[in-house]
């Protein structure tokens, strides 16, 4: 049985992560992705971490993908890429905005030729205003939206989250938007342009610190691993390594109180409330961390869950991370193997279907590795048209 998408045509002509992990995603759910490179290839080609001469990102990121090239500033290669978006489906680019309309690939300009195009474009701060025509990276977004100030120690200048949080939401954003706008297009007939950026993803899934501000008028700042508006949520130092406490809940506080030894803390009137808890963190903290160093973190961490305390290891290796149960459970984390680099890791798409699960394709190849099958389809579609 296909992916949910089988029979669902995308021309992917992005480059870097954002418009081509998306890609790849809908790749994975069945559709066929013809992935389009200039002549000199895209910029992931010429990036790193390499294996054997191969950049490992560009191959994850354009798994499953078929590969051609095309120069559309040559009259053959532009005749050719029209005549792929007349049996495509799904257009995504994540050009500069001034590209697409300079070149006659905007969406004006192909929705006449192919009027059931859904037309995608990822972008780093969307259409339009000062920065619109800028070219965005996922460190520049994140700095722009303001999120390396939320981060580091207390009292910090603020620093850069270690993953790559933008240039991998965005394309779940785009992946939404598109499948949107194919129900739309089945639903009515009638097909559309879709805009993700990467400034409109940091804004809508930095809805808490948002309204934080918006509520309290506080400019929210670094704080470690610690919360503005629930105590105790942090990590805590024990006798041989760090874990995360959680408590959200006056029944959580509770019990994180019983489990520490230090049921006096319930009754205290200074800390009775989270709200009072926040008022009194000072005095509070310290009482915690003094408690949480007697004892090894394993064992924090298991009387804590056992009682129903949110509570975690804090995974300093990745690795850790990769080879942890609940991760190999689920399958989390995928092999393939290919020709030249060998068997490479790769993360799961983030969705789990009982009956069209997702099907991973080969990692990405040599460019115009697919050159003959792509041309002699077009060359089928000419005819088809003539």
């Amino acid at each position: 049985m296909g992916g949910p998408l089988e029979g669902i045509r995308v021309i992917d002509v992005s480059e870097g992560a954002q418009g081509p992990w998306g890609g790849a995603l809908l790749a994975d759910l069945g559709a066929d992705v013809i992935k389009v490179e200039r002549p000199v290839g895209e910029m992931m080609r010429h990036g790193g971490p390499t294996k054997r001469g191969m950049p490992l990102p560009h191959a994850g990121m354009n798994h499953g993908k078929r590969n051609i090239v095309l120069d559309v500033k040559t009259e053959d290669g532009m005749l050719a890429m029209l005549e792929l978006v007349k049996t495509a489906d799904v257009f995504l680019e994540n050009w500069r905005r001034d590209v697409a309309p300079r070149i006659g690939l905007d969406y004006a300009s192909l929705i006449k030729i192919n009027p059931n195009l859904v037309y995608a474009s990822a972008s780093g701060f969307g259409d339009g205003g000062r920065y619109g025509p800028l070219a965005s990276t996922d460190g520049f977004s994140q700095a722009m939206a303001g999120y390396y100030s939320l981060n580091g120690p207390e009292g910090g200048p603020g620093e850069r989250p270690r993953f790559i949080v933008i240039d991998f939401t965005s394309p779940l954003t785009a992946v939404q938007a598109i499948l949107m706008a194919l129900l739309e297009r089945d639903r009515t007939g009638h097909s559309q342009w879709v805009h993700v950026s990467q400034l409109r993803t940091l804004l809508s899934v930095g809805q808490i610190r948002s309204a934080e501000y918006f509520m309290s008028g506080n400019v929210p700042v670094p704080m470690g691993s610690a919360n503005a508006y629930c105590v105790p949520s942090q990590g805590f130092r024990t006798a041989d390594k760090h874990i995360f406490v959680d408590c959200p809940t006056e029944e959580t506080w509770k019990a994180f109180c019983t489990v520490i030894d230090l049921p006096k803390l319930i009754d205290d009137p200074k800390f009775a409330t989270n709200a009072l808890r926040v008022e009194h963190r000072k005095e509070l903290i310290p009482i915690l961390e003094k408690a949480m160093v007697r004892f090894e973190g394993h064992r924090w961490v298991e009387k804590l869950r056992a009682a129903g305390v949110p509570a975690s290891e804090v995974v300093l290796d990745i690795d850790d991370m990769f080879v942890d149960e609940q991760i190999t459970a689920q399958d989390l984390i995928q092999i393939s193997e290919h020709e030249d680099i060998g068997w490479v890791r790769h993360n799961a798409v983030p969705w789990d279907f009982s009956k069209t699960p997702a099907v991973y394709g080969p990692l990405s190849g040599k460019m115009d590795e697919h050159h003959d099958s792509v041309m002699a389809e077009i060359d089928e579609a000419m005819s088809a048209h003539r």
